[in-house]
């Protein structure tokens, strides 16, 4: 049982790698004049990400004692949005929750979600922050564990490429894939090993609000430009994609069509959630003037990431002491 490796320290390093990372990343947050907020961990459907049937739903009560469906957050984002009209840079670091029905080695259904958000910067400063934040982390990690692939990261700079040159690497490389298809973790993993194994940033993919199943779906507050969303992933070596962040559509009009021609818009009415749930997001966007850019950074995989120092395709159970994760529900 997991529980007891715990106290018998069997994950004490474990504990002890976090613990550094995370005062690694709060000391960035402060050094770069991003304020933490907390957010709400039980939310309406406005607390969820582009795929609103991983929603985790928790009951509660309204004034008058009438049952009400909430869910477990899985991002703050659309807060954070509203915290950065008056305060620009902020952050908040918490835990996400997502209905994960398979057991595999890359998913926890509970996990630590680095977010931020500013009004100063938009992709390519967000993809400077990005990367400036997890060579913090890995430099935090090399200090307690001296390595040859934190040294790397560290020392170079991540690869920008875009959606579109990161299909015919993949082409190249004898991979069946389209333009439009969503990639998978083994085309994840590989774009990074072909170009110098280093962290992998991955920008502009599709805006198609409805794409064929298996194509890539975007959260429908990203901006769109040309047939392309304004957006990045970061690929980590060993982990995949780790970080999701893009610059946010800030006129309230175009977010709604957008997000009444998404499958989030679908996937509410389908379970009988009123979709205007959303509507105090819109009032946010009308009050506010032009829009912010943020992320998401999955902590564990950043952990991951770090592990393969030592161990050869870690799994991300291995990045944190008590997993949640279908086949760890107990204790």
């Amino acid at each position: 049982m997991r529980h007891l490796a715990v106290c018998q320290g069997e994950f004490a390093k474990t504990s002890v790698l976090r613990s550094r990372l995370l005062k690694a990343a709060r000391d960035w947050f402060a050094d770069n004049a991003f304020m933490e907020i907390q957010v709400p961990h039980i939310t309406g459907a406005t607390g969820s990400c582009e795929w609103f049937p991983n929603a985790m739903p928790v009951a509660m009560f309204d004034q008058k004692g009438a049952e009400r469906d909430m869910f477990l957050r899985q991002t703050g984002q659309l807060y954070l949005e509203a915290f950065t009209v008056a305060h620009n840079r902020v952050f908040t670091i918490g835990p996400s929750f997502r209905q994960e029905r398979k057991v595999t080695d890359r998913h926890l259904c509970e996990f630590t979600l680095i977010e931020f958000e500013g009004r100063d910067f938009e992709l390519d400063g967000l993809m400077d922050n990005v990367e400036a934040l997890i060579k913090k982390m890995y430099q935090s990690a090399n200090e307690l564990s001296p390595g040859e692939l934190m040294g790397k990261y560290v020392a170079e700079p991540f690869n920008r490429i875009t959606y579109a040159e990161a299909v015919a690497i993949l082409k190249g490389h004898g991979f069946s894939v389209a333009y439009g298809d969503d990639f998978g973790n083994s085309e994840e993993l590989t774009l990074c090993r072909i170009l110098n194994g280093l962290p992998t940033f991955v920008t502009h993919y599709p805006s198609d609000p409805r794409p064929k199943e298996g194509g890539v779906i975007k959260f429908f507050s990203m901006k769109r430009d040309n047939g392309v969303t304004l957006c990045c992933d970061l690929l980590l070596p060993d982990a995949g994609e780790s970080v999701g962040g893009a610059v946010r559509e800030g006129s309230p009009v175009t977010c709604k069509k957008q997000f009444q021609e998404s499958y989030m818009y679908d996937h509410l009415t389908e379970r009988g959630v009123d979709p205007a749930q959303f509507d105090w997001y819109f009032d946010v966007l009308g009050h506010s003037d032009g829009q912010s850019s943020g992320c998401g950074i999955g902590f564990e995989r950043v952990v991951q990431s770090i592990l393969a120092e030592e161990t050869s395709h870690p799994s991300i159970k291995a990045a944190i002491e008590l997993p949640r994760s279908p086949e760890y529900l107990v204790p």
